[in-house]
């Protein structure tokens, strides 16, 4: 299921939300119909929340069905909303945008390169996941430009056929290039997806919505 939509009157959803397949982390004070949709469109828990005060819950967040890692301005009052049977860490790393520099799902985890070693070991162990250090072309914010579910990844159009296919062997579905939010070349941070339906910028052209559709099989 797919909805077009804004929130804070932006159309960069995956800015402000990060989901997977049972939570969404939602802004606090956002708007009722926002939390009514990562419900019904996303089929997931909303987790109502901030990261150091902040409503940029996507940038300083990221997950998979094995836990969640969080960017290290969060406070331990705001951990207290994450339940009980999540398993999470803060990552301590002067790459604090997580969400903005790692993308994952249940298979791999590509990253920022200038990630430390502790933070790999870190990401590994929570996420569960094959780590791997990359960018896509000049782009190091892998998490804001690549959109990845389990059943499939969108990745700015800057890449070519066989850079494209080893993404897709690393994270185990097929990748395809794409924009959103009229040209944008952040999907991630235009988009917030699972495998059950998508939330998609307001400003995305018929074209980029059906394109990432058919990419993430939903």
């Amino acid at each position: 299921m797919i909805q077009v939509t804004r929130i804070f009157n932006s159309p960069f959803l995956g800015v402000y939300l990060r989901t997977w397949e049972d939570y969404t982390l939602v802004p606090r004070n956002s708007d009722r119909d926002i939390k009514s949709m990562t419900s019904h469109y996303l089929k997931t828990e909303p987790i109502e929340m901030t990261i150091g005060g902040s409503n940029l819950l996507g940038s300083m967040a990221v997950m998979n069905s094995n836990g969640m890692i969080f960017s290290n301005i969060v406070t331990e009052e705001e951990l207290k909303n994450i339940p009980k049977d999540v398993n999470y860490a803060v990552l301590e790393d002067n790459l604090n945008a997580v969400g903005n520099n790692i993308l994952a799902n249940n298979r791999a985890a590509l990253i920022h390169e200038e990630f430390s070693d502790g933070s790999v070991r870190t990401i590994r162990e929570v996420l569960g996941v094959e780590v791997v250090k990359g960018k896509f072309k000049e782009v190091r914010t892998v998490g804001s430009s690549g959109l990845i579910t389990s059943s499939g990844l969108v990745i700015p159009p800057n890449m070519t056929d066989d850079e494209i296919d080893e993404l897709g062997k690393i994270f185990g579905v097929k990748g395809r290039v794409g924009t959103a939010n009229f040209g944008s070349l952040y999907i991630g941070a235009s988009v917030v997806s699972n495998s059950k339906g998508a939330l998609i910028g307001e400003d995305s052209t018929t074209v980029e919505i059906s394109n990432i559709e058919e990419a993430l099989n939903l």
